[in-house]
């Protein structure tokens, strides 16, 4: 969709799409251009406009319909999520998850290939996430470096299952292929039936590109590199040995010889070993500039704009003199991004110029009037102001999808924050996602009627009539730490939900309370747990939790 790099809205571009406020151009590709939006709620979101050449087509509309349906039912950790869809607009249109970060293609292209390990662990984090479109019987049909963004947790995949959409259209479907040459399968170029085999030859290639800089199949029009992905080998010179059986395997000509999701996930956990693959420090810095520039322009909800400056409390410490000057450096970086997207202007009309944000202001509540009458003094008595709980107003600013920066104590089982918060998702900080609110007492088990989801626990304010109550899910990532107890028997560990929603450094000399270890998560998989990664292994989220006692 994109690779995250914005520039000025243009004099033709739209200013709203449904509901969304656009911001920025992010870039175009086969079915429409993209945005930079922001959702109602405050959030960052990938807006795509769909051509007026493909828009007028019935087929076209009627198969991109079919195929938002069936993406929206995709989840999972390495994907990014569909939110919405305008597909009776004119022209359609399709909101995304956006995701700050550069794609692969960038990043490579810009820094060089990748190491062996932070290949094996874009490997596994890819094939989690085409197992989650695959569950859900959508074919990406259109894997490669650009719809591959690296995000501070990891990778995620975009356009997932929209590709075959193109299909619908008789110009395309008589004079060209879906799909992008040079990451496209034989079958596809062939025209033959499409299945999930045909997604794992473009994560193959998509590998190697990662481990080379190079493309498989080479450079070239399309005849000569549809040539040679169906009859010649591919060049996979420079890809890691530890690497090069896999990858080889997935670039077989026939889709039946080639191994599965299963095995490339397997492989990769265990290249990574269970830690969490180092990216460039130069690609680490390209996800944080992007991450900076999405919060100038689209600031989280909660924050305050850009540009504006907190009072401290009365009494509160004054931040460090590193800090400060780290907040100025800050300050400035933003304030240069703000100038530079200002000067496509915002709303029809504007001048294009930059204009200081600051917070409005907020301005006391009038003073009522009284109501007629008197006290025993004979002055008019005042009608009583309404007790404000800041606590529930908090509860009441959270919605459903909204990733939240507490966990649970492990001295006394309370939330460390007394308010939630949401915070962007893509932070390493944001350890809960909020999965259903209920108000007035009247909830089952967190997550439905089917039962409790793992990891998952009531947040809870209030009492009887006036509670409120968020179901939030820990969001774990390989590498996090939690806290554990022993089992009732002799050498088991007991893991609970209320334990994942613990956190706590994995290099910690004690461990507080009453628990009895520490667990660091080594993989999370849909199938088992690899031995050489595992201590303890639990049964989460129709897969396996896979830790080991540090």
């Amino acid at each position: 969709m994109s690779d995250g790099k914005t520039e000025p809205l243009r004099a033709g571009d739209p200013r709203r799409v449904g509901t969304y406020r656009l911001v920025a151009r992010l870039g175009a590709g086969g079915m429409g251009r993209v945005y930079l939006g922001r959702s109602p709620g405050g959030r960052p979101v990938a807006v795509k406009v769909i051509h007026p050449h493909l828009a007028g087509d019935p087929e076209f509309r009627r198969r991109f319909g079919q195929e938002i349906a069936a993406a929206r039912r995709v989840g999972g950790v390495h994907t990014a999520q569909v939110v919405d869809a305008g597909t009776d607009a004119d022209p359609p249109w399709l909101v995304t998850e956006y995701i700050a970060g550069p794609s692969l293609q960038e990043a490579v292209g810009e820094h060089g290939p990748l190491s062996a390990e932070s290949v094996a662990g874009l490997g596994a984090g890819l094939a989690e996430g085409l197992k989650a479109v695959h569950e859900r019987n959508v074919i990406h049909r259109d894997l490669k470096p650009g719809n591959v963004l690296l995000a501070r947790d990891g990778p995620r995949i975009i356009d997932f299952g929209i590709a075959r959409a193109l299909d619908a259209t008789s110009q395309t479907t008589r004079t060209s292929v879906v799909g992008t040459p040079g990451f496209m399968s034989p079958e596809q170029f062939r025209g033959r039936e499409v299945g999930r085999a045909s997604d794992v030859f473009c994560l193959a290639a998509v590998l190697a590109f990662a481990a080379t800089g190079r493309r498989p199949f080479g450079e070239g029009p399309i005849e000569a590199l549809g040539y040679r992905v169906v009859n010649e080998e591919p060049d996979l010179a420079g890809v890691p040995e530890s690497l090069l059986p896999l990858i080889a395997a997935g670039l077989a000509k026939d889709p039946d010889d080639r191994p599965g999701l299963d095995t490339f996930l397997e492989r990769c956990s265990t290249l990574v070993d269970g830690g969490e693959p180092p990216l460039p420090d130069s690609v680490t810095t390209m996800i944080a500039t992007r991450v900076a520039e999405t919060e100038a322009l689209v600031p989280p909800p909660g924050d305050a704009p850009r540009g504006t400056l907190r009072l401290p409390r009365p009494g509160a410490p004054r931040p460090a003199a590193a800090a400060g000057a780290a907040a100025v450096a800050g300050v400035l970086v933003v304030a240069f991004a703000i100038w530079a997207v200002a000067g496509g202007g915002d709303e029809p009309g504007s001048s294009g110029t930059a204009v200081a944000q600051t917070s409005p202001t907020r301005t006391p509540a009038a003073t009522r009037t009284p109501t007629p009458g008197a006290s025993a003094s004979g002055s008019p008595t005042p009608t009583p102001t309404p007790t404000r709980d800041p606590v529930r107003e908090a509860f009441e600013k959270i919605s459903e999808g909204d990733c939240l920066d507490a966990y649970r104590s492990p001295h006394d089982g309370d939330w460390t924050s007394e308010k939630p918060r949401a915070v962007d998702c893509s932070r390493a900080d944001a350890r809960l996602k909020v999965l259903e609110i209920e108000e007035g007492g009247d909830y089952a088990n967190c997550g439905g009627d089917s039962g409790d989801i793992d990891g998952a626990l009531w947040w809870r304010h209030g009492e009887d009539e006036q509670e409120i109550a968020l179901c939030v899910e820990r969001r774990l990532e390989v590498g996090d730490c939690f806290l554990a107890t022993d089992g009732p028997e002799e050498n088991t560990v007991s893991i609970s939900n209320g334990d994942l929603m613990t956190s706590v450094p994995c290099g910690a000399n004690s461990i507080p309370g009453t628990y009895d270890h520490i667990l660091k998560v080594t993989a999370i998989t849909r199938g088992e747990c690899p031995p050489a990664h595992r201590d303890v292994d639990w049964e989460f989220r129709g897969g396996k939790l896979c830790t080991r006692i540090v």
